[in-house]
C-alpha cells in the first residue's frame, strides 16, 4: 500500500517547510511521550484569546499541502480546523479515534473499517460522512493534487459502505497502517470546497474542527475562531473563542516573548525547549530520526562507504553539541536510545580520530581522495553546523570540505529535486518508524534522497510493517539500525525533541502525533 512515495518534485514544498524549522533551530518527532513541566492542571475556563508563535507561515492550509508530518508546522492550525479523524497518542504510541469512532481490520491489514461519529457536520453545515473521506483520500492519490501526503494511498481503494463508514482496501496487507492514516490522511476538508479548486480550499479552508479561519495575513498572522457549528458544542468545547498565530522565527525572540507574556504557547524544538526548560512550561516528545548529514551514496567521494564511515568517525556529537549549544542530545544513530526500538549493540561507530585518519589516508593512497562539497539552507544555524563541521575536518589530512549555502527555495531545488549535492542536512520526525521510516528508506522510496539501495533494510522495513506484534517489531527495526551503522547512508549527530512550551495561563494541553496540541481541549487557566 504504502511502498513508494509520490514523485520527488512533490515534496519540494514539504522539505521546504522542514528546512526552515531546521534552520530556526526546530527539529524533531516524537515516538515517547516523556512531559517534562506539565503546567496548570485542571479544566481550562471557557472564553479568551490564545496567542500562539510559529516559526513560519503555512504554504497552505488544506490536507494536500500543508506540513503537518512535524508538530512545529502546521499541525496545531491543521487540528484547529479539522480535528483529527485519528492520531497516535505519543504517551502509548497507540492510535487512537476523534472524528472517527473507530478504524479497525479484521483480515490481517488488507482491508480496514473506519467507522465515524454520526451527525458530525463541516463548519460550513454540509456533512462530514464517508462520501467526504473518500473524496478526501482520492484527491491525495491524484498527481495534479500534489499532494504531500499522496503515498499513504498508493494502491489503496476507497469505499463508501453507508454514510457512516469506509472501507479502505489495500493492495498489500498492512497491519500498521492504522499509523499512516493518522500521519497522513487525519485530516478532512469539505467536498463543497474542494469543488471550488485550489484557490479556494488551500486558502479558505472548511473543516469540521473546533475553529474556523477568520483571517490569513501571509508571513505574519493567522486569527481563528470558535466554530459555532462543532460538534463537541454541547460539551462547552472549544474553550476558547480565538486562537492568534503569530509568525515569528527567531528561537530567542520566541522564548522572551513567552517569558514576558507577549505570547501564550509555541511549538517548538531543541533549542526552544532547551531554553524554556525551568522556566516556562514544557511537554518535549523525544524524536527518532534526528539531525544527520546525508550522503548521495550514487556519486563519488560518498559511493565508497569508507568516505562516509570516515565522516562519521571524525566529529564528536558531544563536542559538536557543546559547541554549538543547539539543544540537541548526541545521537547514537537513527533510533533514540530511549527508543524500544534501539539496540546499543547495533549503534552507528562512535568517534575515533585515529580510525578516521587512517581511512581518509586509505582512500586517498587509492586515489580516491575525500574532497566533496557541503550543501545547506541559507540560515544562521545550518551556516553555523556547516562551518563546525569544515572546521573540525581541516584537523585531518587527506580530506577538504567546501560549503554551498543555498537560499531555501534553490537548496530544494539542488537537493530534493535536482538530487546534485554530495553530503547535506537532513532531518526526519519519526514518531513512529512506520510509515515515515519506509518513506525515507526503502529501495523503491521515491523520497529515498540518498540512492540507497540495500537489501537488508528492505526486509526489516517489509518485517516492520507486517508485524504487529512488539518483540517482533523490536527485532526488524534493530535489523534496520544494524543495516543503517554498518552502510551509513547518513550520519545521525543529535536526536531531537519536540513539544509545547507555554506560559502559566494555559491549560488543557494534550499531544498528538509528533507533540502537537489538540486544539478541541485546550484553554486558558482558570
Amino acid at each position: 500500500m504504502r511502498s513508494v512515495r509520490h514523485p520527488v518534485v512533490l515534496q519540494a514544498a514539504a522539505l521546504s517547510a522542514a528546512l526552515v524549522l531546521a534552520a530556526a533551530g526546530c527539529r524533531g518527532g516524537g515516538t515517547n511521550g516523556s512531559p517534562g513541566s506539565a503546567g496548570p492542571s485542571g479544566p481550562p475556563t471557557s472564553g479568551g484569546t490564545l496567542t500562539m508563535l510559529s516559526v513560519g507561515d503555512s504554504t497552505s492550509l488544506d490536507p494536500f499541502g500543508a506540513n503537518y508530518g512535524g508538530a512545529p508546522a502546521d499541525s496545531a492550525r491543521m487540528a484547529a480546523l479539522y480535528d483529527p479523524l485519528v492520531y497516535l497518542d505519543p504517551a502509548t504510541n497507540t492510535v487512537k479515534p476523534h472524528l472517527a469512532e473507530s478504524l479497525a481490520t479484521a483480515d490481517g491489514g488488507t482491508t480496514w473499517t473506519l467507522k465515524l461519529r454520526p451527525g458530525v457536520t463541516f463548519s460550513d453545515g454540509t456533512p462530514f460522512d464517508a462520501a467526504a473521506v473518500r473524496t478526501n483520500w482520492e484527491m491525495h492519490a491524484k498527481p495534479e493534487v500534489r499532494s504531500q501526503h499522496r503515498a499513504a494511498t498508493t494502491g489503496l481503494t476507497v469505499r463508501v459502505v453507508d454514510p457512516s463508514t469506509v472501507q479502505a482496501v489495500l493492495a498489500t496487507p498492512n497491519p500498521n497502517f492504522d499509523r499512516s492514516v493518522a500521519t497522513d490522511l487525519t485530516f478532512v476538508e469539505a467536498p463543497s470546497v474542494l469543488a471550488k479548486g485550489p484557490d479556494v480550499y488551500r486558502t479558505r479552508p472548511v473543516g469540521a474542527g473546533p475553529f474556523t479561519l477568520s483571517r490569513w495575513t501571509r508571513g505574519a498572522e493567522q486569527v481563528f475562531v470558535k466554530n459555532p457549528a462543532y460538534w463537541q458544542k454541547d460539551k462547552g468545547l472549544p474553550y476558547l473563542d480565538q486562537v492568534d498565530v503569530k509568525v515569528m522565527s527567531d528561537i530567542d525572540q520566541q522564548y522572551n516573548t513567552l517569558k514576558s507574556g507577549g505570547a501564550d504557547l509555541s511549538i517548538g524544538a531543541d533549542a526552544l525547549l532547551a531554553q524554556a526548560k525551568g522556566t516556562l512550561n514544557t511537554r518535549p516528545v523525544q524524536s527518532n530520526g534526528g539531525q544527520a548529514v546525508q550522503f548521495d551514496v550514487t556519486k563519488a567521494p560518498f559511493d565508497d562507504v569508507r568516505a562516509r564511515r570516515a565522516i562519521a568517525l571524525a566529529i564528536d556529537p558531544a563536542e559538536m553539541a557543546k559547541t554549538l549549544n543547539q539543544g540537541g542530545v548526541p545521537a547514537r544513530g537513527y533510533f533514540a536510545a530511549e527508543s524500544p526500538y534501539f539496540d546499543a549493540g547495533a549503534a552507528q561507530p562512535a568517534f575515533d580520530r585515529a580510525e578516521a585518519q587512517r581511512l581518509f589516508d586509505e582512500l586517498a593512497a587509492a586515489g580516491h581522495r575525500v574532497d566533496f562539497t557541503f550543501t545547506v539552507p541559507k540560515a544562521t544555524v545550518s551556516v553555523k553546523l556547516a562551518e563546525y563541521l569544515q572546521s573540525r575536518l581541516a584537523q585531518y589530512k587527506n580530506v577538504t570540505m567546501r560549503i554551498d549555502t543555498l537560499d531555501v527555495s534553490a537548496f530544494v531545488t539542488r537537493v530534493v529535486v535536482q538530487r546534485d549535492y554530495q553530503a547535506t542536512l537532513f532531518q526526519d520526525w519519526v514518531v513512529d518508524p512506520e510509515p515515515r521510516a519506509w518513506n525515507a528508506l526503502q529501495s523503491a522510496s521515491p523520497q529515498n534522497l540518498m540512492g540507497w539501495r540495500s537489501p537488508a533494510a528492505d526486509r526489516a522495513l517489509a518485517a516492520g510493517r507486517s508485524a504487529t506484534d512488539p518483540a517482533q517489531r523490536k527485532a526488524a527495526y534493530v535489523d534496520l539500525q544494524r543495516a543503517l551503522s554498518a552502510e551509513l547512508p547518513m550520519w545521525v549527530y543529535a536526536q531531537s525533541a519536540q513539544g509545547p512550551v507555554f506560559t502559566n495561563r494555559v491549560a488543557g494541553v494534550e499531544l498528538f502525533n509528533a507533540g502537537s496540541v489538540l486544539m478541541d481541549r485546550i484553554g486558558l487557566a482558570r
